[in-house]
């Protein structure tokens, strides 16, 4: 209680932002919690839609099951956030992607075509059918309009390039050597869903469109 009456306070001295935009950002909190926040307003915590709770102009609380997460909007800069879990267990999260809240409203081709960007972080995956997602590291290469290739490290150390046109994921490196060598993507909210073979992959759109 006291750290969250701290964290509403610290907002408010922090405001001089009336009717600052909800922050865009991606971000990764320990116990592998993923959070994403994107452009509509709409927040996933490890793929469930969380509750949205807005406390002032530069604070807001999301909340799936046991999992709260706190942000504290920082204008032009990555905001700070929270979480807490269960048996009141806590911490802070990294923003590993994010927008300023002045450009949270523009569309996501906001990027230049030719202008080429680069970022990592981590993302939910999983290798086989059976297996339950995990984490696994990825870089991702961003060419503007969202064009982008997204190299991911699976469990076993190789490597799965997924390749993104005009905001769409179209396809993989797929080969017959992969045996199931089927792609599907579809997308729910923010949040890429990829199957490619037997593998299973979530990438936010703000890994696609970057910050």
């Amino acid at each position: 209680m006291i750290r969250h009456l701290m964290l509403i306070a610290a907002a408010s001295l922090a405001a001089g932002t009336a009717g600052a935009a909800m922050p865009v950002f991606v971000a990764n909190c320990p116990t592998d919690i993923n959070v994403d926040a994107g452009r509509t307003g709409v927040v996933y915590i490890n793929g469930q839609k969380a509750s949205v709770k807005k406390l002032n102009d530069n604070a807001y609380d999301f909340k799936a099951g046991y999992i709260t997460i706190s942000v504290t909007n920082n204008p032009g800069k990555a905001p700070d956030v929270f979480y807490t879990g269960k048996g009141k267990a806590n911490g802070v999260c990294t923003v590993t992607g994010f927008e300023d809240g002045k450009a949270a409203s523009a569309p996501p081709q906001q990027q230049a075509a030719g202008v080429s960007s680069a970022a990592s972080g981590n993302i939910p995956c999983a290798q086989t059918k059976s297996q339950p997602m995990g984490q696994c590291p990825f870089t991702v290469e961003r060419e503007g309009k969202g064009a982008a290739m997204v190299k991911v490290t699976r469990p076993d150390g190789r490597m799965r390039v997924i390749f993104f046109e005009k905001g769409k994921a179209t396809g993989a490196d797929m080969s017959q050597a992969d045996g199931n060598m089927k792609f599907k993507a579809t997308k729910k909210g923010d949040l890429f869903k990829i199957q490619a073979g037997n593998e299973r992959y979530e990438i936010p759109e703000a890994v696609v469109f970057g910050g």
